[in-house]
């Protein structure tokens, strides 16, 4: 069972860490927060690695001294030819309850559909994870956290639901702010880019329903469920990817929790999932569960 208050970070290779002060600000706030940072050494050889380990080492006591606020610091220092692999395996070694990287700028077409590190971890990662942007840019940011969920989606998880809503929950508890539900239905045809979806209907007993009723009605048993105010219960119609960006710059949003369902057809043509696009696109942190850790 992971500790519940054990941090994996991966280390970026610069001076500056945004997953790093993100840790760091949470350690403010519950001292007991034990965080684990983890370097990933690429480019090695066999006969070099005491030397690096002794190098990383020593770069981590000036870390600890900048970053007082983490009372419980540790480093570990992995060898992998793979990075997103060596800090995933590295993570699940050390008993870790959240994973916390830094996101990569995208500066090319193929950087689009090329796995770069953050993206591999984002798809690949037992843990829960948060992927943050810029740590400084969160302060001129609201308190709200944005839950998007699509209730209709074809790989549907209800107890995804119920994990996110909890993370979301106590992410806003820390920041004291509200969560607010983002029920988007995605079009089954990417090329709608967000169209009117009111033709499409599902057939009941009643007769033909269609997705924008069930739509409704989903979400008002999810909010009834978890008390949520119909002010902050958000229904959207178009793509993920698109809709949540701009909910989260209305709310002005610090963090956005959502699932990752590779299962889904929606991006199944895409070497891509809709975090990674939404991530993109907002200014804030994005928190991210693997449906398939749920299993």
């Amino acid at each position: 069972m992971s500790a519940p208050n054990k941090f994996a970070v991966l280390l970026k290779p610069s001076d500056v860490q945004p997953a790093l002060d993100r840790a760091a600000q949470y350690a403010r706030m519950v001292p007991e927060i034990e965080v684990v940072a983890i370097r990933v050494i690429n480019d090695f050889k066999d006969s070099e690695k005491e030397q690096i380990t002794l190098r990383e080492t020593s770069a981590f006591e000036q870390l600890k001294r900048k970053y007082s606020s983490i009372q419980n610091f540790s480093l570990k220092v992995v060898f992998n030819k793979d990075v997103a692999k060596g800090f995933i395996d590295a993570a699940q070694e050390e008993d870790c309850s959240l994973e916390v990287i830094s996101a990569n700028k995208r500066h090319t077409l193929r950087d689009m559909f090329v796995s770069s590190i953050d993206s591999s971890i984002m798809r690949k990662s037992r843990l829960p994870l948060l992927v943050v942007k810029q740590a400084t840019q969160t302060a001129t940011l609201g308190q709200n956290v944005i839950l998007a969920i699509d209730f209709t989606e074809v790989a549907h998880i209800e107890k995804l639901d119920e994990v996110l809503y909890n993370a979301a929950s106590k992410f806003a508890s820390a920041f004291d702010g509200v969560v607010h539900v983002a029920n988007c239905i995605s079009p089954e045809n990417s090329g709608l880019m967000g169209g009117n979806l009111e033709q499409s209907k599902i057939l009941s007993s009643v007769g033909a329903v269609s997705l924008d009723k069930i739509q409704h009605q989903l979400a008002e048993e999810f909010a009834k469920k978890h008390n949520i105010k119909k002010e902050n219960m958000h229904l959207l119609n178009g793509r993920m990817d698109e809709e949540i960006p701009r909910l989260s710059e209305t709310l002005n949003a610090r963090m956005v929790c959502m699932g990752s369902t590779p299962r889904s057809t929606f991006f199944g043509s895409l070497n891509s999932s809709a975090s990674e696009l939404v991530l993109e696109q907002i200014k804030g942190d994005i928190f991210i569960v693997n449906a398939d850790t749920l299993k």
